[in-house]
């Protein structure tokens, strides 16, 4: 998990689940086609206003010693279920069949990315929150006030504001 800015959130940036819940509800995505295992991550937009209802996802190939493989990207719509192959490094076509296989063999895939998306909202939603009330916050002085007839805290012996609070 990472700390979001909420400025990600206002831009209107994609941000990954795992970065704002990490693994606490168990669920690792994976895929596998063709005896190989692809990790799929899922990103959303966090913006409370924003009205996308889409799921951007990441299928990155597991490689042996953390080596990035094979990967691509799709964009699903909550609509209608289609999908738009983005950012790819195979052929066009095997990225299609995994996606394709993917959705179609998991019945319950695209509800568990709703789930997500409504949990992604409502977490941007505090996030952004919880800022403007910090930035509304007044500055609490935490350094001891010294009186101006006080000697100063240097140690010369002097009263303060004959020495440092001589401004």
């Amino acid at each position: 998990m990472r700390t979001i800015d909420p400025f990600e959130i206002l831009d209107g940036k994609a941000i990954k689940f795992l970065d704002v819940f990490g693994v606490e509800d168990g669920i690792a995505l994976k895929s596998k086609y063709e005896d190989k295992t692809y990790w799929i991550y899922d990103y959303y937009c966090m913006h409370q206003t924003c009205d996308c209802q889409e799921v951007y996802l990441e299928f990155a190939e597991a490689g042996k010693n953390n080596q990035a493989g094979q990967h691509f990207g799709i964009r699903v719509s909550f609509s209608d279920n289609q999908f738009t192959l983005e950012d790819y490094n195979i052929s066009k076509q095997k990225a299609m069949d995994i996606a394709e296989d993917t959705l179609k063999h998991s019945k319950d895939i695209m509800a568990l990315f709703k789930q997500r998306y409504q949990q992604m909202k409502e977490k941007g939603t505090q996030i952004i929150m919880e800022s403007a009330k910090a930035a509304k916050m007044p500055h609490v002085h935490t350094e001891p006030i010294i009186g101006r007839n006080e000697p100063c805290p240097c140690g010369s012996g002097k009263k303060y504001k004959k020495c440092c609070g001589a401004a």
